[in-house]
């Protein structure tokens, strides 16, 4: 039977939150995507450029244009971190009036100019049923709302840890492969520095956004243990400490480090099945 307490997250100004949501963390993914494809161009194009250049004064231009474009790269990278802060604010308005929770003092309300904005930028499919309709009516509203922040935290958690693995492994290939570069090819140790030191903003990227993931997994797997627990031994639960729970939501929103679009795409049916398997549990526990 469904949970009527949670209908209204389909209300047409709720849904404007959702996609401009999705709008300034796709536009926040954007520049770090650009980033990302940008370094890997760099990661090729430096060995064989230090390979053919047989200069040492035209290499060592080239190490100083690498440097160059690290700063420009970390200046770049600050100018995503807006648009994830006004994704977070935006979908933690959406959870604060589906939860029922009160708003955190301390943060700015939404601009309701720019949640139009936004949502009018909105190009993807048709956004309904943000969290799952099929928990049941007989369990209360509070647990309700845990269950749902619970969801929403495996969900991420989840996704998180597989892209996670999919840079990591890629980083171990790329670091062996660049090894047995040197060893085959007998690179002399002034080009080996002058290499590895242009590599160093392709590294510190995938190294920075690899503990983002890891802090924003760690975080969010505090938060979904503890609320596992009083889900499944059927805790009373109070509105100050769901509202204490969204704060944590709400900071790991504001993270970094995010998964793209296409690979959010790729995993979302596995995940949603999931998600949706942990309800049907979770259901029949509180049939009892």
């Amino acid at each position: 039977m469904t949970n009527y307490s949670f209908l209204h997250q389909n209300d047409p100004e709720n849904i404007k939150l959702l996609r401009a949501s999705s709008v300034a963390y796709s536009k926040a993914k954007s520049g770090e995507i650009k980033i990302t494809y940008f370094l890997l161009f760099l990661s090729i194009a430096y060995p064989i450029c230090y390979l053919f250049i047989k200069n040492d004064d035209a290499k060592l231009i080239l190490f100083g244009c690498s440097f160059l474009l690290s700063i420009l790269i970390q200046i770049f990278s600050e100018s995503t971190k807006g648009n994830t802060s006004k994704g977070a604010i935006f979908k933690e308005e959406f959870d604060v009036i589906v939860f029922n929770l009160p708003w955190k003092s301390t943060l700015k309300k939404t601009d309701r100019r720019e949640v139009l904005h936004f949502s009018q930028k909105y190009k993807g499919e048709v956004i309904k049923d943000w969290y799952s309709p099929n928990l049941s009516s007989s369990i209360s509203h509070n647990t309700s709302v845990a269950i749902l922040q619970h969801s929403n935290t495996s969900w991420d958690i989840e996704l998180r840890k597989i892209y996670r693995s999919w840079l990591i492994n890629f980083l171990i290939v790329y670091s062996i492969v660049l090894f047995i570069f040197f060893v085959i090819l007998k690179i002399d140790a002034l080009t080996i520095f002058l290499l590895l030191f242009s590599l160093l903003s392709f590294y510190n990227h995938f190294i920075t956004v690899i503990r983002g993931h890891s802090n924003a997994i760690k975080k969010r797997e505090d938060i979904s243990s503890h609320l596992d627990d009083i889900i499944r031994n059927k805790k009373s639960i109070e509105t100050i400490e769901l509202r204490d729970i969204q704060d944590e939501i709400y900071n790991t929103r504001k993270e970094a480090a995010k998964v793209p679009n296409f690979f959010f795409r790729y995993y979302q049916k596995s995940l949603n099945t999931e998600t949706e398997e942990y309800i049907a549990e979770v259901n029949t526990l509180y049939s009892d």
